[in-house]
């Protein structure tokens, strides 16, 4: 793995001189810190017999218990209508939040942090200023440890329309459901719980993390006038989350600390247009600190399973090529011993093999003999290409990799994920998030929904029992009207489809030291990895920013086997210097 993995030890000191130096309060200013200065006080400090250590430093704990809030349950009365036409008036708007108390042991380290919920109103910039919308957050936070110090990271899901139970349920908050992708004890009963349990792998030993549901998801909703619908586009939805980011950072003085964004699936849109929109804001939109120390604005973002650009994927554009889709197929097709090429080979090495598949023999056939504005439609060669022996050759090898016959590949030579998907494993369906799942066609719900009854279940009763909140109003966790009624088209574009490609050009203009990170699950077959690849490649991005690829799925912190490696990646994420970033080698797994 990396080998710019700081060691637990050598964080700890660092934790301790920092404790030491900025103290633990509220506004990250010193109230442990000896004087610093010179004169009198430090020559009789140089002469003064050394302290003992635990009168010099506190630990974490120690600092925790002094300026940590007392526990606050919040008993929500509003109703928060997620609906199109829904909203609520500011006033009836609280922005108070929570409290719990925790502790988390994450590598052998126990960790004391705490548990908030509530909404924060977001506002346009302007004279007057304009609400816009009550965002529901989640955050957890090391309330001891200094802020400048202390990285935040702002995590969301996608969709449009998906609120961020899936990541904060499963990922990387210090809870999650193991659901054990892609076991299912039963392909025909979706499970009402799954096994609940403390994160070992949780990001708290990293970074303070915030999950953040959009307007129409979870429990946000517009500011009246306003409705949902009115901030349901891909620009409108990205300044709202910018917004709300600024809103975060203004109430629990953030201003210092390295902020980070995590987005997944649509996120991969989303994402770099709020980073590319906080870029251009700088600290402009800030409060003053009262601790007075330097305003940050970003440090970075990690794209999860993301898409970048709807028009260069077939599954969205059905003209673009699927060549991005090959080397997810061929997985899939591997897992369900569907194909005998990777014989020996690691998925790392079998990848390789796959990307040249695609970039040559798929990729050759296809710009040879198939109409480059729809590569759905051949030209008049193609028929007798295909049916000759060059041709079949090349359809029987495709054929081998991905464990679909020569004759289908004949027929529809850009062939579609959804055709993939229900035809793979005669009498099944696969899933588009993870085609490793699998449900009996016909089945009373796809294999893709398996998880989503126990999630909402454990996620109802989580908020009051964890995090001290409570509500009336029903969590919303994906709210398909919302894509119904999308305004997908940004200003200024050409194209329907969205692309964030130019916003993270933008981010790397205004900020060269943004560290990136990309992370793919091999069986992938609705935002596959090496579509990303091909993306940044066309922008000459693809050695700047590194693609990160595991078993499993869309949402690879699910699959228990790649747990590990992804949190030891994100780690390695976290400590890269922020020059390093200048090339994408650094974070290149030995």
């Amino acid at each position: 793995m990396n080998r710019r993995n700081w060691s637990r030890a050598a964080f700890t000191a660092l934790a301790a001189a920092a404790l030491v130096a900025c103290g633990g309060g509220g506004d990250g200013a010193s109230s442990l810190a000896p004087s610093a200065s010179g004169g009198p006080a430090a020559e009789k400090a140089a002469v003064a017999p050394v302290a003992p250590a635990a009168a010099v430093a506190q630990t974490e704990a120690q600092v925790f218990a002094t300026v940590a809030p007392a526990d606050k349950v919040l008993d929500d009365p509003n109703t928060y209508d997620t609906s199109r036409n829904g909203s609520i008036a500011l006033s009836l708007v609280g922005e108070d939040s929570s409290v719990k108390q925790h502790t988390i042991t994450i590598d052998g380290q126990v960790l004391p942090y705490v548990a908030r919920s509530g909404h924060l109103v977001t506002y346009r910039a302007g004279t007057p200023r304009k609400a816009q919308a009550a965002i529901f957050y989640t955050s957890y936070t090391r309330d001891a440890l200094p802020k400048e110090n202390r990285p935040v990271t702002f995590l969301w899901n996608g969709g449009p329309g998906s609120a961020s139970i899936w990541l904060h349920m499963g990922s990387w908050g210090p809870k999650r459901l193991k659901s054990d992708a892609p076991n299912m004890v039963d392909d025909t009963q979706q499970p009402d719980s799954f096994p609940f349990e403390d994160n070992a792998i949780s990001l708290l030993d990293q970074s303070d993390i915030v999950f953040v549901d959009p307007p129409g998801t979870g429990l946000s909703t517009a500011v009246s006038p306003l409705r949902n619908r009115d901030l349901w586009g891909t620009d409108a939805d990205a300044q709202v989350v910018a917004d709300f980011i600024v809103s975060y950072i203004n109430k629990y003085n953030r201003q210092s600390s390295p902020k980070y964004l995590y987005g997944e699936s649509y996120g991969g849109i989303r994402t770099p247009i709020v980073a590319n929109l906080l870029e251009q804001a700088g600290t402009s939109g800030y409060a003053p600190d009262p601790s007075g120390k330097p305003a940050k604005v970003l440090a970075g973002f990690i794209l999860n399973s993301p898409l970048v650009d709807y028009n260069s994927n077939c599954n969205m554009n059905p003209k673009a090529s699927c060549e991005g889709y090959i080397p997810s197929y061929s997985m899939a097709a591997d897992y369900f011993q569907k194909s005998t090429k990777r014989v020996n080979k690691t998925q790392d090495q079998y990848l390789a093999e796959l990307r040249t598949l695609a970039k040559t023999t798929y990729r050759n056939t296809q710009n040879t003999y198939f109409n480059h504005t729809d590569y759905g439609v051949a030209n008049n060669n193609w028929n007798a290409y295909a049916s000759g022996t060059q041709g079949q050759s090349v359809l029987n090898q495709i054929a081998a990799y991905t464990g679909i016959s020569a004759a289908t590949w004949q027929d529809s030579f850009n062939y579609d994920a959804a055709d993939f998907r229900t035809t793979l494993v005669p009498g099944y369906e696969l899933g588009r998030y993870d085609a490793r799942m699998k449900v009996p066609n016909g089945n009373s719900f796809a294999a893709d929904d398996y998880i989503n009854v126990a999630f909402l279940n454990q996620v109802q009763s989580y908020f009051p029992d964890f995090v001290n909140y409570k509500s009336k109003s029903a969590y919303q966790p994906l709210n398909n009207e919302t894509i119904q009624y999308w305004k997908w088209m940004r200003a200024g574009s050409q194209f329907y489809y969205p692309q964030s490609i130019t916003d993270i050009q933008s981010v790397l203009t205004a900020n060269p030291d943004s560290k990136m990170l990309i992370l793919h699950g091999y069986e992938d077959v609705a935002t596959p990895g090496f579509q990303s690849e091909l993306d940044l490649q066309g922008v000459n991005l693809g050695s700047r920013i590194p693609v990160k690829w595991f078993e499993g799925g869309h949402m690879i912190y699910n699959t228990e086997s790649s747990r590990a490696p992804l949190k030891q990646t994100l780690n390695d994420y976290y400590a890269l210097p922020a020059q390093d970033a200048l090339n994408g080698a650094a974070l290149q797994l030995q």
